[in-house]
């Protein structure tokens, strides 16, 4: 796919400015503004975030009420569920929330949705369930804030439902006990982009704030981090902070579940952003997505380390199955698009299957969204039902989008950039599909550019490869935890000489040496291996890329993550 480079160039005056008032590097001076940070003040506490900068949880509209509430429970003993959702998010959301109200002395029990019998939202049949097993209180954890019914059935039970949640409302709230959602109406807390776990983390730092037990609230921080990176928030302000000392926590975990998730998933000592995204993260979702989840809340409440890994053992089996559903899906659409590439060229991508594995259809459409660069909705249909789930593109409301075609569905929910949904029973599949991908096509057309279809590799600063080094890696890694709204700093290199290879691995992927200037260093282009006849001919060229640091054999060196190239002209 075509990509268009956009070398960033803040003026060279605001980048000395910075770099004099913070006594930092101009090159780092470079990236903090290229991130819209340009204030001395904002930028020192970028770089230093500290945990006395969270905002006061009180703050958030509903908190009061929410923490009366339950600690009334916990007072008269009132039984509390956790009623969670199935992602990461939503399960960290569950173990914190949980740990911290038993610490509390509260009577807690939980719930987490069956990813493929329930799909998203509530269940009528649970929330009759709890009344009859005596809870008093029930607590949603990455849910509820549309959920009308479900809220007027809990008051006509007598049981207190209390919504946290992180998702856009609708036009109106639906009747709770209380709500904490700092997106909802009159709500005056700053931080607006937290993920559902940092909601609950809020509560949690309001109650044991009240009985003076403030001391053990960063203990909480590492699960926190683990649902904030995952669910690809914004990790700039108190996501920032959540992430930096959640991630520091994590090299010293106490958590037997922990301890073996680590090592289950082969992170070291250090653990970043990338390893929760690529290692943490994929195992947590594999269980929910292949049919399970009360494990997952089970292996951070083991006190027993050989149940622990016995856990993450089955958690690695599941996320290979889950690897090998999502393949099986991707190969029926690859030959899908070699028989007829044109509806892949729509504004919006709607694709489905036949008993596509319900668990991973959300995986697929992300990695649609990576190929084709445009928003993209995975349906599977079953029994004449179909459930979906969507990821976007920057710059597409999701959310907003199945709010114009609300019409056609039971159940839908979600974000900016990544939704869930079901269709109505009464509209038939396929055409009810096909009615969808009309709207939403309709709706992406009038909303997106054709540029805007077109991906943008915004590139930090043109550097020669010979700057590059160790130290170089250390400075800029100063910018880390990265994420949404604080992307790894991308640079590109002119004129740059393959100094060896380029070789094939695993049938995939391309590793190449770079030369320029006398420096040497090691390159690889994911998932690119089709592009190694091209460079068997010589000739220099341009590369945009990300820097690592590789450590081999004990040894360390720079590692160049090409994210585009061409021949230079």
């Amino acid at each position: 796919m075509e990509r268009r480079w956009e070398l960033l160039s803040p003026h060279e005056e605001e980048i000395q400015t910075l770099a004099s008032d913070l006594t930092v590097s101009p090159l780092l001076a470079r990236l903090l503004i290229n991130r819209g940070i340009s204030e001395p003040e904002a930028a020192w506490a970028f770089l230093n975030p500290q945990l006395s900068d969270l905002h006061d949880p009180y703050l958030m509209k509903g908190m009061e009420l929410t923490v009366a509430r339950l600690f009334q429970a916990i007072e008269k003993r009132e039984r509390i569920l956790v009623y969670g959702d199935y992602d990461v998010d939503g399960i960290t959301s569950t173990v914190l929330l949980k740990r911290a109200l038993e610490m509390l002395g509260g009577e807690v029990g939980y719930h987490i949705p069956h990813r493929l019998e329930d799909g998203y939202g509530f269940k009528a049949e649970v929330i009759s369930s709890a009344r009859d097993e005596g809870y008093g209180v029930v607590i949603s954890a990455d849910s509820g804030i549309r959920e009308f019914e479900i809220c007027n059935q809990a008051r006509e039970l007598g049981l207190d439902l209390i919504v946290t949640d992180h998702h856009l409302p609708d036009t109106k709230l639906p009747p709770a006990y209380a709500i904490l959602n700092p997106h909802q109406p009159n709500c005056e807390y700053p931080e607006k982009n937290l993920a559902a776990v940092g909601v609950v983390l809020k509560l949690v730092q309001a109650m044991y704030e009240k009985v003076g037990r403030a001391k053990a609230i960063p203990h909480f921080l590492k699960i926190a981090a683990i649902g904030t990176v995952a669910d690809l928030v914004p990790l700039t302000g108190e996501n920032r902070i959540i992430v930096r000392h959640g991630l520091a926590a994590l090299s010293e975990p106490h958590n037997l579940g922990l301890q073996a998730l680590l090592k289950g998933a082969g992170v070291g000592r250090e653990v970043d952003h990338v390893d929760i995204g690529f290692k943490l993260a994929p195992r947590i979702n594999a269980f929910t997505r292949m049919g399970g989840g009360k494990e997952v809340i089970d292996l951070f409440s083991t006190e027993d380390l050989a149940s622990a890994q016995a856990i993450v053992t089955e958690m690695n089996q599941k996320n290979l199955q889950r690897r090998g559903e999502e393949d099986r899906i991707l190969a029926e659409i690859d030959r899908r698009f070699e028989e007829d590439p044109t509806p892949f060229s729509a504004s919006f991508l709607v694709v489905s299957g036949e008993d596509w594995h319900k668990g991973v259809i959300g995986n697929v459409a992300a990695r649609l969204v990576e190929r084709f660069y445009r928003p993209a909705m995975v349906f599977s249909l079953s029994g004449g039902r179909a459930q979906g789930s969507g990821r976007g593109i920057p710059g597409f409301h999701l959310l907003k989008a199945l709010d114009h075609s609300k019409e056609l569905l039971s159940h839908y929910g979600g974000h900016a950039q990544a939704v869930g949904c079901t269709l109505k029973e009464e509209v038939s599949c396929p055409a009810g599909i096909e009615q969808l991908s009309r709207s939403l096509c309709e709706y992406a057309a009038a909303s997106l550019l054709p540029d805007e279809l077109v991906p943008v590799l915004r590139i930090d600063a043109c550097l020669p490869v010979d700057e590059l080094s160790l130290d170089f890696f250390d400075e800029i890694d100063q910018l880390a935890p990265f994420g949404h709204s604080n992307p790894v700093p991308v640079f590109s290199s002119e004129n740059v000489g393959i100094g060896d290879g380029p070789w094939i691995l695993k049938d995939r992927h391309l590793k190449l040496r770079i030369q320029s200037n006398g420096a040497l260093l090691d390159a690889i282009w994911w998932r690119k291996a089709a592009v190694a006849e091209d460079l068997q001919d010589g000739g220099n060229v341009d590369l945009v890329y990300t820097l690592s640091r590789n450590n081999y054999l004990d040894t360390e060196k720079l590692l160049l993550t090409v994210k585009d190239m061409r021949t230079s002209i």
